[in-house]
């Protein structure tokens, strides 16, 4: 049986991992990063990098469900609106804990990225469905200004994100029946992004991205437990906390 038929793990379960690998990415950036700063140290530096490494899985995941959500939600205006309210209510946790300021305008929180990158789909959808045009090419015009509005409002992960985002969805468009040859076709296109991008800006991190993919080779196509208002009011609830303890040590 295939593992999108049955066994695996559900949206929700994926969803569990990205959130406790994005939460110990973001303890190393805020207080395992004050700590290092105030007392550099082999051991804080290694705890740093190692959580930062292990937070490089989140994002993928995260990017891989959002595809999802746009093939199974009921109303795609409301999952855009919703994205757009979490851009404005993140945006100051996001600055209080990665920049240690109310307002900096050089860095936007990732609800930014998702929300370019699930409206670029949504065009690239109404692109091939109207006008007949293949998955690939529909995306690829679609996802350029989504990708240059990630690079010029220099969201989370900016225009990489996005075109994560879109070689996902091109991946699930090539192949219609749901399975492992889905997850492979994600899993190519996904990673190639991600190896190409950590070439391009030689970043030596990145790469271990491509886990969070091959952890998505395991969604078994259902929805799962959870509520998602949870899902969603952990990102700024969790950034506002480590702000908080970040300005205790102070």
């Amino acid at each position: 049986m295939s593992l999108r038929q049955g066994a695996g793990l559900s949206g929700s379960a994926l969803k569990w991992v990205a959130i406790l690998t994005m939460f110990l990415d973001h303890l190393g950036a805020t207080v395992v990063l004050e700590l290092y700063l105030r007392q550099p140290t082999m051991v804080l530096y290694d705890c740093y990098y190692g959580l930062r490494t292990v937070g490089r899985v989140a994002f993928p995941i995260f990017c891989f469900l959002l595809v999802e959500g746009f093939f199974y939600t009921r109303d795609r205006k409301k999952y855009a609106l919703r994205l757009g309210l979490f851009c404005l209510l993140a945006e100051i946790p996001f600055d209080l804990a990665i920049e240690k300021t109310v307002f900096y305008p050089q860095g936007q929180n990732v609800f930014f990225t998702l929300l370019l990158g699930f409206l670029a789909i949504w065009f690239s959808w109404e692109l091939s469905r109207r006008l007949n045009l293949h998955p690939a090419a529909a995306t690829a015009l679609a996802a350029i200004p989504a990708v240059a509005g990630g690079e010029l409002l220099m969201t989370d992960y900016a225009g990489f994100g996005v075109g994560l985002i879109a070689a996902l969805f091109v991946g699930r468009s090539l192949v219609r029946e749901p399975g492992m040859g889905r997850g492979m076709a994600q899993l190519l296109l996904g990673s190639t992004s991600i190896l190409v991008y950590c070439v391009m800006e030689n970043n030596d991190i990145e790469h271990w991205a491509v886990l969070g993919l091959v952890l998505a080779l395991l969604y078994n196509g259902q929805r799962g437990r959870g509520n998602k208002w949870f899902f969603y009011l952990f990102y700024p609830i969790h950034l506002l906390l480590l702000a908080v303890v970040c300005m205790a040590m102070a």
